[in-house]
């Protein structure tokens, strides 16, 4: 079975790591700084540059001082679809790597990749998704406990087969992104990673979820308010409605996840990452919203 772990070793392929950008300057940095230190097993690192209007050039290009891996690619046509296509379609690695700006990646997490896409009994496999954690919110060691657990049972992880792949943490085959190229949705409305993990699932190609594949996060989405929320879920639904996959136990699950919402913003609602503490200034301010995906240049992403 193509799932099962095995020590046999084929050959090391060359993975490229594609950042999509959009008005990132806050967070490109360490997201930038976390795979530098991985560089001796990165074949290059290239950042899209989504039509941004702040810093966020500036700063990659201070990283292109530090690190000649880094490529800087320009796409004007709005949204992380376009951004992606641009990434994937520039990279010379055989293994497509893809990470959010806020996504800061472990120590291991290029190796772990690496390693899984250069054995022998992996070959049928076309992607891979990891697990993450949130780096500045009060209840990462609540949600290290929980991610475990499921680890443990067999519900997370274990290289287990999987049907979804998540755009902060994953990486695909050159030649499985190749197979689905034209098949994949540049619509604003929709989710792109999971688009991209339905078109695989069309073309038969086996994805699995790992648990090695680490990443950190930003928690910023859980302070888009809940009515604004609604658009997340709501693309949602018209990506499962493009590929013909929605089902009752679908929508059902996504209703859950819109008012398990409300729970999880009013949570995070009066913390300030800024300080590492719940504080009045952050209950009375204006939330830093994340709405996913984009519908035109200069909206939140």
């Amino acid at each position: 079975m193509w799932a099962v772990a095995s020590s046999v070793m084929v050959t090391r392929p060359g993975l490229s790591v594609i950042v999509p950008v959009h008005n990132e300057e806050v967070y490109i940095g360490p997201c930038l700084d976390a795979l530098i230190e991985q560089q001796g097993d990165l074949l290059e690192i290239i950042v899209v540059d989504n039509n941004c209007t702040d810093a966020t050039v500036d700063v990659v290009r201070r990283a292109q001082e530090r690190c000649a891996k880094i490529t800087l690619v320009e796409e004007a046509k709005p949204g992380v679809a376009h951004a992606r296509n641009a990434g994937f379609d520039a990279a010379a690695g055989d293994i497509l790597g893809r990470v959010d700006a806020d996504t800061r990646v472990r120590p291991n997490w290029a190796r772990v990749v690496c390693d899984y896409f250069g054995r022998g009994d992996t070959e049928e496999v076309g992607a891979i998704s990891g697990l993450n954690n949130s780096y500045d919110s009060p209840y990462r060691s609540l949600k290290r406990w929980y991610v475990e657990k499921q680890v443990q049972r067999g519900i997370f992880g274990g290289e287990r087969p999987y049907r979804n792949l998540h755009g902060a943490n994953m990486a695909i085959r050159r030649t499985a992104w190749e197979r689905v190229r034209e098949d994949v949705s540049v619509a604003p409305d929709i989710h792109e990673d999971l688009d991209l993990a339905l078109c695989l699932g069309a073309a038969e190609v086996p994805i699995v979820q790992l648990s090695d594949m680490r990443v950190d996060i930003s928690p910023r989405r859980a302070l888009t308010p809940p009515r604004e929320f609604g658009s997340y879920i709501e693309s949602g639904v018209k990506t499962f409605e493009l590929h013909g996959r929605m089902t009752p136990e679908i929508r059902r699950a996504l209703v859950l996840h819109e008012r398990f919402h409300v729970l999880v913003y009013l949570a995070y609602r009066p913390y300030d990452p800024e300080l590492g503490r719940f504080s009045l200034r952050a209950l009375l301010g204006k939330p830093q919203a994340r709405t996913m995906p984009v519908s035109e240049v200069g909206e939140a992403r």
